[in-house]
């Protein structure tokens, strides 16, 4: 079985992602932790790098950048538990030259309840931590992908 059943649908082209809420995410309380919200907007972003034809990973091998955070917002609306289903969605916000932003939301599936929702905004940066522009590749990818 699949850690994660993830699918692009058409239309907005929202990217969605399903998830278990792990034990390991969760307190004595079976709540799961608010940083962890974080960790699946991740873990969704990561899928839709790989539903696009490249993973995360890919981007130093084959272009020579990383795309680290310099923004997180998250507002909490309702708390998951050990064992929800959890469906994150991504949206393409904006692609600028040399950073992209994408909106997530985070549903108790079985429930239909949003439980948090944010931004991530990533730049484009060289190993050494020089800003570039994002390569025209993959700008391009996440336009055809948005």
């Amino acid at each position: 079985m699949r850690e994660s059943l993830c699918d692009l649908r058409e239309a907005v082209m929202v990217f969605k992602c399903s998830f278990r809420a792990r034990w390991v995410d969760t307190d004595v309380a079976s709540v799961m932790h608010f940083t962890n919200s974080l960790r699946y907007f991740e873990a969704c972003e990561e899928e839709y790098y790989r539903s696009l034809g490249q993973g995360l990973n890919a981007l130093p091998e084959n272009y020579g950048i990383i795309l680290p955070r310099v923004e997180v917002h998250c507002r909490y609306a309702a708390s998951c538990r050990f064992d929800d289903t959890i469906e994150v969605t991504l949206k393409t916000r904006e692609v600028a030259d040399k950073t992209i932003t994408y909106d997530f939301q985070l549903f108790m599936k079985e429930e239909e309840w949003l439980a948090a929702e944010g931004y991530v905004k990533c730049i484009a940066v060289e190993l050494n931590w020089k800003a570039v522009p994002l390569p025209v590749e993959v700008a391009k990818a996440i336009h055809e992908g948005a």
